[in-house]
Order: structure tokens, then sequence, then C-alpha cells
């Protein structure tokens, strides 16, 4: 697992470097390392995005990759995930039960512990913030119960100690978006998308989609 935590680390390192780069300065492009017409023609290149930088040390806050054996035996990664990843509430429900129906093995083995990440996590999204807010409000938005992962969702917003919120709980005012609490608005400062970005605005992207905010 060092190894391959190690390995993982790097790659989710170039895949920061290369996302700031495609939105930003395009050196990749322009030394044409990557050629322009792969990106800007690819499907999950979002136009309306470009140019827009979040605050913080990155771009990629997240990314996941899954892994399996080669005919070697070797581990490789047979794809990476970037878009609006699962998996981190799963781990910790899956360490939980392990605790519960496995306790004396769960003793005994020296884990790596998870509450470390969370807490990165959590301080992640909040350095994200691009108002000077304290705290910043931070804020999971999700597809709804009828998503295939909304378990996980769920889990995960409770363990960041963030909001769960659909699109019908956000509205956008003033180039800002808020929340809706009872009879006022509270701003958001940050979102975790458990959308995928082309559904996030049915006014500049895809027209029939209920999950996003027009704006």
């Amino acid at each position: 697992w060092q190894a391959l935590e190690t390995g993982l680390r790097q790659r989710a390192n170039l895949l920061d470097l290369v996302l700031t780069d495609v939105y930003g300065e395009r050196n990749l492009m322009r030394r044409r390392v990557i050629p322009p017409e792969v990106i800007l023609g690819h499907d999950g290149y979002i136009r309306q995005t470009d140019g827009i930088g979040a605050p913080g040390r990155r771009q990629l806050v997240v990314a996941a990759a899954d892994l399996g054996r080669d005919a070697t035996g070797q581990w490789t990664v047979s794809s990476d995930r970037t878009q609006a990843p699962s998996g981190r509430g799963y781990v910790m429900a899956t360490r939980r039960i392990i605790s519960r129906v496995m306790a004396g093995l769960h003793r005994s083995t020296p884990l790596a512990r998870l509450r470390g990440f969370f807490q990165t996590f959590s301080a992640s999204l909040q350095d994200a913030s691009p108002t000077a807010t304290e705290p910043p409000r931070v804020v999971l938005l999700t597809p709804g119960p009828g998503s295939e992962t909304a378990f996980e969702q769920a889990y995960l917003a409770t363990l960041l100690g963030f909001p769960l919120v659909e699109a019908d709980d956000l509205v956008m005012q003033k180039g800002k978006v808020w929340l809706r609490a009872g009879d006022r608005l509270e701003q958001v400062d940050v979102i975790l998308r458990r959308v995928d970005a082309a559904y996030s605005d049915p006014l500049e992207l895809r027209g029939d989609s209920q999950l996003g905010i027009p704006g």
C-alpha cells in the first residue's frame, strides 16, 4: 500500500498540473505536448469555465483511480476519475463495519487511520473559498436520492460536517450561490459537486438538466 500511495499521489499531482494548465496558460497545448484538438474537442472540456481558477493551491481537490492487477500480478490503474468521484464515504463506512464485525482483527492490525484524511479534505475545501468568510460555508451538491451513490454522498456529508443539498436548495443571486435556509438565504462559498459538470448549470450547459443551478 505504501508503494501504491506514492504512485497514486504522483498521478494526482500530475492530473492537477494538467488541469491547471488546460484551463489556464495552455502551455501543454501551445507546445503540442498534448495536441489542442485532443483537449478542445473532448466532450469533457467545459469551455464556459476556461480561465476560471479556484483559489488555493490546487484546482483538482479530489481524484480517484480504479485499480486492478495485470497478467503478471502487478498493480495497474485502469482509469482515473476526476469528475465527481465516489468512494471516500464507502471507505469509512466499511472500516466502521469491520471494527464491529471483526473487532479482534481490527484491534490487532496496524491500520492506517482515516480520520486525518477527512480533516485534510475538509480543510482543503474550506481553503478553496474565494471569500474571507470564517468559516466559509461549504455544501455537498447531490443529484438526489435516486443517485446510485446516494448513501455514500449522505455519509460523506456527515463525516465532513457539511450540508447535503440538491439543486432546489440553492439559488443564484447577484452572481453568487445562496442556500435556502427557511425564510432567508445564506451565501455558499464552496460547492463539492457530486453532479457531473455538464449537468451543473442548465442555463450555460445542458438545458435539460434538473440537477444544477441556472447561472
